[in-house]
C-alpha cells in the first residue's frame, strides 16, 4: 500500500506539471480536495476522539499551508526538486522546533544528517536557478523553492497534530475527514482573487484534471492511512525517503524536463541522508 501511495504520488507530480499547466495551482486545489473531502467524509464518518481544538486548528492550518505552497512550487520549478527539498527539509524542522520548546539538543548523527540534508537543498537550489530543464530562472525560482520550504514545514506541523489527535482517541479516517475547512476556502479565495487568462475549458482538460485528482492526491492520501496502519513505522519512513528519487526516474518520460545532473545530485544527496536518518534509528 505504501509503495503504491509513493508511487502514485510521484506520477501525480508529474502529470501536474506536465498536463495542467492551463490550469491555475489554486483552482486545482480546490477542486482536488473538494473531490477529496467529499470521499473521506463518506467513507469515515465516525472515529472522532475526545475534543481537541488547537490540533484539529493546527491541522487544517497546515495542510492549507503544504499543499496550497507546494502545488503552486510545482508550477515554478520541477517536481524532484519540489519533492526533495518538501520531504527533505522535515527533519531540519523538528530538530529546530524540539531545540525551541523542549530545549532538546540533537545527536551528532542528527546534526550531520541535517547538515548533509542542507548541502542537498543547496545543490537543489542551484539546479533550480539555472533552469533544470523548467522555464524558471532567477526570481521564480527562489519562490517556488521559498513555497517547498514552506510546503515542509507545513508536512511537519501536519504530522505532529494528527499525532496529537491519534492520541486523544481519533482514527486515522476521521483525521482526514476533519482536516480541508481551511484549504477549501482559502484556495477558493486565492482562485477567485487571482484574476488571469480564462481557461479554455475542453472534455480533455477536465477528464484529465480529475485523473490528476485522483491519482496525485485522493488515491495517496487514501493509501498511506491504510498502509501506515498495516506497515511498521520503519517501512513508511524508508519508501517516502525514496520518493524524491522515483519522482526524478518518472520525470524522464515526460515531455516538459530534461536531464539535469544537478537535480541528479542534490536527490541523490538529500534521499542518501534521509536513508541513513531512517536506518540508524531504532526500530
Amino acid at each position: 500500500m505504501i509503495v503504491l501511495a509513493v508511487l502514485m504520488q510521484a506520477l501525480g507530480k508529474v502529470a501536474y506539471g506536465t498536463w495542467l499547466v492551463a490550469v491555475p495551482s489554486n483552482l486545482f486545489v480546490f477542486l482536488s480536495f473538494a473531490l477529496t473531502a467529499a470521499f473521506f467524509l463518506v467513507m469515515s464518518r465516525r472515529g472522532i476522539g475526545e475534543h481537541a481544538w488547537g490540533p484539529l486548528l493546527l491541522l487544517n492550518a497546515a495542510t492549507a499551508l503544504t499543499f496550497i505552497t507546494f502545488f503552486y512550487a510545482l508550477k515554478l520549478i520541477e517536481p524532484a526538486i519540489v519533492g526533495a527539498v518538501e520531504i527533505g527539509i522535515g527533519p531540519v524542522i523538528v530538530v529546530l522546533i524540539a531545540l525551541a520548546t523542549t530545549g532538546e539538543r540533537p545527536s551528532r548523527l542528527r546534526v550531520i544528517v541535517c547538515l548533509g540534508i542542507l548541502v542537498g537543498c543547496a545543490v537543489l537550489a542551484l539546479a533550480a536557478l539555472q533552469g533544470s530543464g523548467f522555464a524558471s530562472f532567477g526570481p521564480q525560482a527562489w519562490i517556488g523553492l521559498g513555497a517547498s520550504v514552506a510546503a515542509g514545514i507545513g508536512a511537519v506541523l501536519i504530522t505532529m497534530s494528527s499525532r496529537a489527535l491519534l492520541n486523544r482517541g481519533w482514527r486515522f479516517g476521521a483525521v482526514l475527514a476533519h482536516r480541508f475547512y481551511v484549504i477549501l476556502p482559502v484556495s477558493l479565495v486565492l482562485t477567485l482573487g487571482s484574476g488571469g487568462e480564462p481557461i479554455e475549458w475542453t472534455g480533455g482538460l477536465a477528464a484529465t484534471l480529475l485523473v490528476v485528482s485522483v491519482i496525485g492526491v485522493l488515491a495517496p492520501l487514501y493509501l498511506l492511512q491504510v498502509g501506515i496502519g498495516r506497515c511498521d513505522a520503519y517501512t513508511v519512513m524508508v519508501t517516502m525517503a525514496a520518493l524524491p528519487v522515483l519522482t526524478f526516474v518518472i520525470e524522464g518520460f515526460s515531455p516538459a524536463y530534461v536531464w539535469s545532473g544537478l537535480t541528479a545530485l542534490g536527490v541523490a544527496i538529500v534521499s542518501g541522508f534521509l536513508l541513513l536518518d531512517v536506518a540508524t534509528k531504532p526500530r
